[in-house]
């Protein structure tokens, strides 16, 4: 499934016209997926208004109003047919894609009460630039450039400064950093099926069939393993916020930046993800950011601004 093939590039109209688009396209892109790991980022804040669900169960939800409002858009945009026929032309990339959504999030929320939240974000979110780039460097045969290892190295680094804010311990910590380890390289591998598909499949069609497999997948095992319901009018706000704004939004964003940006690129900029969600923390919960945890944020953001000067 993951092959090392590179996705056709767009065709040229002229030579000046190409080697003046291209750097725009590529700068372009790197932005849409950062503003996915933004969006992303502002999940942790309507997670704290959705009330007693459990993690899983909200996340269940996330895909399930994503796939419902996209699923309508698509019919009143007529683009149902375009649905449809991905569906037939390109089944398995859609599938997987769907369930490894769905399955990285339920293995992250899983590991998260037996090893600890920071943990968890760490070996999760780290491995999965590590594991792109790594793919990369086999396909390609070729030793990644020191920028790209030096900029992977600064992101990681500041991802493990935030995360350890509010460190925490676990029940279990071997079993959740198992856990944790099999989401991230499931995100990563998610991340280089996508980097395939997207310029074969526009954004539109492939987050609507993706989110649609992942609510599919998820759903059952939240409705197992506790209530999904809720009536709270905050909490039916926050999950629709969750579904349409973070899950449909984020990845239109990221599947419209994956048809230029690499795999690696997108993996590294979506990082973006726990530095907002630590900034919005500040400044919407009222919690605290010691010293190393704005050394964090900050490096994060050197490490994304490298890939869009690049």
């Amino acid at each position: 499934m993951l092959r090392c093939a590179r996705p056709s590039p767009l065709p040229r109209r002229s030579s000046s016209l190409s080697s003046s688009s291209t750097p725009a396209r590529s700068r372009a892109a790197v932005l849409q997926v950062c503003s996915a790991g933004v969006v992303w980022g502002t999940a942790p804040v309507a997670f704290a208004a959705v009330g007693d669900l459990s993690p899983l169960a909200v996340s269940a939800w996330r895909l399930t109003v994503a796939a419902a409002v996209l699923g309508l858009l698509a019919v009143a945009t007529g683009a149902m047919a375009a649905v449809l026929a991905a569906v037939q032309t390109s089944p398995v990339p859609v599938v997987v894609i769907g369930l490894g959504v769905a399955a990285y999030q339920a293995l992250w929320f899983a590991s998260i009460p037996l090893v600890g939240a920071a943990v968890s974000t760490v070996v999760a979110l780290g491995l999965a630039p590590i594991g792109v780039t790594a793919w990369e460097a086999l396909c390609t045969r070729r030793t990644p450039a020191p920028s790209r290892l030096g900029t992977i190295a600064v992101a990681v680094t500041g991802l493990v400064l935030v995360s350890t804010v509010d460190a925490g311990t676990g029940t279990a910590p071997t079993a959740g950093v198992l856990l944790a380890i099999a989401s991230g390289l499931i995100y990563a591998a998610v991340t280089v099926v996508g980097r395939h598909a997207a310029p074969r499949i526009t954004p539109m069609v492939l987050t609507t069939m993706t989110t649609t497999v992942g609510a599919l997948g998820l759903l059952p095992l939240a409705m197992l393993t506790g209530p999904v319901g809720t009536s709270a009018p905050a909490s039916l706000r926050a999950l629709g916020y969750l579904g349409v704004v973070t899950m449909a939004g984020g990845y239109l964003l990221l599947y419209t930046g994956l048809r230029t940006a690499s795999a690696g690129t997108a993996a590294v900029a979506t990082l973006l993800e726990p530095a907002t969600a630590a900034v919005l923390a500040v400044l919407l919960l009222g919690e605290s950011l010691p010293a190393h945890g704005v050394a964090g944020v900050v490096l994060i953001f050197g490490a994304v601004t490298a890939l869009r000067n690049r």
